[in-house]
């Protein structure tokens, strides 16, 4: 794909959304764009003129602050292509196949590619041939080389930078980290305080900033406390920061370096009592002892437990207890070819081509894209995505918002109905219904579903009339028949959601039959070695599924779904939703509970699900 397409091919609704983010943070052009892009080029990004691969989208909202993770992806065939061969290559990396990893890094450079789009790519392959050396054992001269090139292509002057005065991605930050760890100069450990300051001060949701910043404190602390490092003289500093990454952890339901860290904070709390007991004149001891013992031994009981848990449930299911590369920073959520979503979706409709097309585009243009041969004009591709009850927005989230605002409502509407906070839902959900379109589909979708859910939650609606609204809100962006019959099919996140809900509420055979759709549904993405690619929504709609196969006393197979999703769920280094896959699997063989319950009671605590920690202490209390 060429680079410069003008205003038909470029993506109007990205255009729109980087430019109120931008506006509304008070960045300037040039400053978003520095080491990207000339400021005329990103200008013309913004007026919609000129498109932009995803890659670059991806780095541009980054330097926002804005999460890829949050997104559903529909891609042209280059970026879909690139898509693929990156993940490919980030499987193989994870998977430590490097004869193969070089293999496809080596095809993924040949391939054509120009400007701004290819220097992308360069970092990308740059990065990833220094995890390879890294993992080999490669001389770290050589790796300080990889990410000194990578670093450059989009922040030229990392010798002297000053990170305060700049917009970085997550991505970019972690290649200044690397280059400054292999480079390892005298103050690599005032580099580090600088980078977290630069975290802890930037416009990052804290999803981006739980990808970065426990890997930055990891690295300070490990300098710190190597044979090689200083004299320990500021362990209560040292605690602080630690519990301030392993916090940002528990905000966000991650686990990015949580091992490392939390077995870092018993060492750092221990070496605190240590230091008491060497240094403190004895008048003093008690005193200081007093003040800090209850704090410290909250922090470490906490600790161990967690941590021992974490251990036990990564040898348990194969998973690696250390973090060993970047790829996670890589990875892409939920991303499909649009030419697909068009064919499975107009089938899911009933649709011929010629009855999708109508005027409004030529049929040998939809046949070309629905074969992977040639991009659809953008303006035609988004009049039939709303003919297939879809956006128009290519990179969207379940919300279509043109804001931040709208975005972290969204997220703390779905914290909160967690936690089961649901006067605050309430208030949120008002809010929310006076800042967004309704008229947009997608958006009244989101509103009658949250406010069903809402109303049943408080006992104000029957589980039957939670059913029916739940299948109306599902109506406003999907109207076909025999849904659950139907072998191949693009739900959006939002529409598995609606039909996620009313799982519980179907009669006998129907709920069988919903079931075994969703297991369709992900049995697909595991043939391609891709569930990781889906993880958001596998975790989601299988835990209601595995719940359902138990109450249906099928309790085998639940069991055995309960521990293929808690697998991929510590593979992606995920916590949230481990507390009940647990739970079940337990339920399902009817053994003691007391053990698991216990178990189930640190996981919910660290992650602050209160409503969950409740759940169990009274079963506990039951047994």
């Amino acid at each position: 794909m060429q680079e410069d397409k003008g205003a038909p091919e470029a993506d109007q609704d990205f255009a729109r959304f980087i430019k109120q983010v931008r506006t509304d943070a008070k960045v300037s052009q040039k400053k978003l764009s520095e080491g990207l892009m000339c400021s005329s080029q990103y200008a013309r990004v913004e007026k919609g003129q000129r498109s932009v691969c995803k890659d670059m989208r991806d780095c541009l909202l980054g330097r926002m602050g804005i999460s890829s993770d949050l997104y559903e992806n529909l891609l042209n065939i280059e970026d879909y292509a690139a898509w693929e061969q990156q993940r490919d290559i980030l499987g193989a990396v994870e998977q430590k196949e490097f004869q193969r990893a070089q293999e496809l890094l080596v095809a993924y450079e040949q391939q054509k590619g120009k400007g701004i789009k290819n220097k992308m790519k360069q970092q990308f392959c740059l990065v990833m041939r220094a995890e390879i050396m890294r993992q080999q054992g490669a001389e770290q001269r050589e790796i300080d080389g990889c990410y000194e090139k990578a670093v450059r292509l989009t922040v030229p002057k990392v010798e002297s930078l000053c990170v305060a005065q700049k917009l970085l991605s997550i991505q970019e930050v972690n290649m200044v980290l690397e280059y400054e760890f292999y480079h390892k100069g005298a103050d690599f450990l005032e580099k580090c305080k600088e980078l977290m300051v630069f975290v802890e001060n930037s416009l990052y949701d804290d999803l981006s900033k739980a990808k970065i910043y426990p890997k930055i404190v990891w690295y300070y602390l490990r300098e710190i406390y190597s044979e090689q490092g200083g004299p320990l003289i500021n362990l209560r500093e040292d605690l602080e920061v630690c519990s301030r990454a392993i916090g940002l952890l528990r905000d966000t339901g991650r686990a990015y370096f949580l091992v490392e860290l939390l077995e870092m904070r018993v060492r750092i709390a221990g070496d605190i009592e240590k230091d008491a007991k060497e240094r403190i004149p004895i008048q003093d001891r008690e005193k200081l002892r007093a003040e800090d013992r209850e704090s410290n031994q909250e922090c470490n009981q906490g600790s161990i437990k967690m941590l021992d848990l974490l251990k036990r449930l990564y040898a348990e299911y194969e998973v690696p207890l250390y973090m060993q590369d970047c790829v996670y920073l890589y990875r892409q959520r939920w991303v499909f070819y649009v030419g697909d979503v068009l064919r499975i979706r107009r089938k899911m409709f009933g649709m011929t081509q010629e009855e999708l097309c109508g005027d409004d585009c030529s049929v040998k243009s939809l046949r070309r894209t629905e074969k992977m041969e040639k991009n659809m004009q953008h303006e035609a591709l988004g009049i039939l995505l709303r003919k297939l009850g879809l956006s128009r927005e290519f990179q969207k989230a379940r919300l279509a918002s043109g804001d931040r605002e709208g975005l972290a409502l969204m997220e703390a509407i779905t914290s909160c109905r967690n936690n089961r906070e649901l006067e605050r839902v309430g208030t949120i959900l008002n809010k929310m219904k006076e800042q967004i379109v309704s008229e947009i589909p997608e958006n009244r979708q989101y509103i009658m579903e949250a406010q069903a859910s809402l109303d049943w939650m408080t006992g104000k609606i029957t589980d039957e009339e939670f059913v029916t609204r739940e299948e109306k809100a599902l109506g406003c962006t999907l109207k076909v028949k025999n849904l659950y019959d139907m072998d191949k099919v693009y739900l959006t996140e939002m529409e598995m959601l609606c039909i996620r809900q009313v799982i519980q509420m179907l009669p006998e055979v129907e709920r069988k039959k919903c079931i075994d759709f969703m297991l369709r549904i992900f049995d697909a993405y595991e043939k391609k070695n891709a569930l990781s690619d889906c993880i958001v929504m596998y975790e989601f709609a299988i835990l209601g599924v595995i719940c359902e196969l138990g109450n249906l006393k099928e309790y085998q197979q639940s069991t055995n779904l309960a521990q293929k999703v808690l697998r991929e769920t510590l593979k992606c280094r995920r916590i949230w939703g481990i507390d009940g896959y647990l739970y079940e699997i337990v339920w399902n063989e009817n053994k003691t509970m007391t053990e698991v319950l216990q178990q189930c009671i640190t996981l919910s605590h660290f992650c602050k699900q209160t409503f969950y920690e409740d759940f169990y202490y009274e079963k506990l209390y039951q047994s």
